[in-house]
């Protein structure tokens, strides 16, 4: 292990640039729906219930319940089925003319899929060192490890794809500290339950409302920053699958900002329920003096290489997401689509609408 990784920080947000100005952030205790925190309280009071049970018995047979669970949850999730097969009639995945069959095979993986390393969170606190070093092995670690002893701070480029949560207990196993920064949810005490958890792997919790000073200051001490920009905003629309997404612009504006690289790593679930830590060459962050051009690019690239590993990973993706939500809103057809949604030269967006509305194909 180097210098320069045991002395690294690394930051993880779910999102990009920071959304509020400074002394403008919400308080979503106060203004959060009653409903969502009586629904997130009783969902705590299980997760505590499960999770001493699931640390309690061997992984393999817990992996079975996460499996079970994941089935109950597909029964359960009809938005989150509507969001997938949605999504990925868009994307028109894993082909052109697949069957609505075809795609619900695909979203029934899905839900298995997280429910196990849901599980795998929730056994987080029973993970010793070795049990990590034998449950994760790495890919290409040298690109992250290059960048970190180059001294200028590093953005970790990673998504909401395999596990992100065990992404972050391989870096703490690699000498790394870890600063989770994360928007808190509206019930204080399932807020406390999920930093409790992480904070059992040695990560250090932070509210996401002053994420960007957090993150400035991090790179600065040329520390590691990871980013999670694969859920739906309003940043840039930079093509994903063919169609074009609203994607944060944080990691593009953040490199060009400090100098720092942008290095791609995810850690992915092997078909023997192990892990695999992958690491990719960094993206190059140029700065030409124009920065719409200079974040559209980085952006694209980003989806591009994102794109590359949930082909490769397809069930292990978060398709229950409403990823390209922003595209079909019309405050934003003319940045997503060129002409616009009025405009008869978009035949890409009607072509694309056709296949984001409901079909009842068997």
């Amino acid at each position: 292990m180097t210098a320069a990784e045991t002395a690294t920080e690394t930051t993880i947000i779910s999102g990009g640039a920071p959304e509020k100005p400074q002394g403008t952030k919400t308080n979503r205790k106060k203004f959060g729906k009653p409903s969502t925190r009586r629904w997130q309280r009783l969902v705590v009071r299980l997760l505590q219930f499960a999770g001493g049970q699931l640390q309690r018995m061997p992984r393999d047979r817990a992996l079975r319940w996460g499996y079970r669970i994941g089935k109950v949850a597909y029964l359960a999730g009809g938005k989150q089925r509507l969001y997938a097969d949605r999504n990925l009639r868009l994307a028109q995945f894993p082909t052109h003319s697949a069957t609505a069959r075809e795609r619900d095979r695909l979203i029934r993986r899905v839900f298995t899929h997280f429910a196990k390393t849901a599980v795998d969170f929730l056994r987080g606190p029973a993970l010793t060192d070795n049990g990590l070093q034998t449950l994760v092995r790495v890919e290409d670690w040298h690109h992250m490890g290059d960048a970190i002893a180059a001294g200028h701070g590093v953005i970790l480029l990673t998504a909401h794809l395999g596990n992100w949560e065990m992404l972050g207990r391989y870096l703490i196993s690699r000498g790394a500290r870890l600063t989770v920064i994360a928007r808190e949810p509206e019930d204080p005490t399932f807020g406390a339950y999920l930093r409790d958890l992480r904070q059992s792997a040695g990560f250090v919790v932070r509210d996401k409302g002053n994420a960007a000073r957090d993150v400035l200051a991090a790179l600065k001490r040329g520390d590691v920053v990871g980013i999670l920009p694969d859920q739906n905003s309003g940043d840039v629309f930079a093509p994903f699958f063919g169609v074009p997404a609203g994607t944060p612009a944080g990691p593009a504006l953040f490199a060009l900002r400090t100098g720092a690289p942008i290095v791609p790593g995810y850690v992915v679930q092997l078909p023997d329920d192990t892990y695999l830590a992958r690491f990719f060459p960094p993206i190059v962050a140029e700065n030409t003096g124009d920065r719409a051009a200079d974040v559209q690019r980085i952006m694209t690239e980003a989806n591009h290489r994102l794109e590359g590993l949930v082909r490769e990973y397809p069930d292990q993706w978060l398709w229950l997401h409403n990823r390209w939500k922003s595209a079909f809103e019309r405050k934003n057809a003319a940045r997503a689509w060129a002409g616009g949604t009025e405009d008869a030269d978009s035949g890409a967006y009607r072509e694309a609408l056709m296949r984001w509305q409901p079909q009842t194909d068997k």
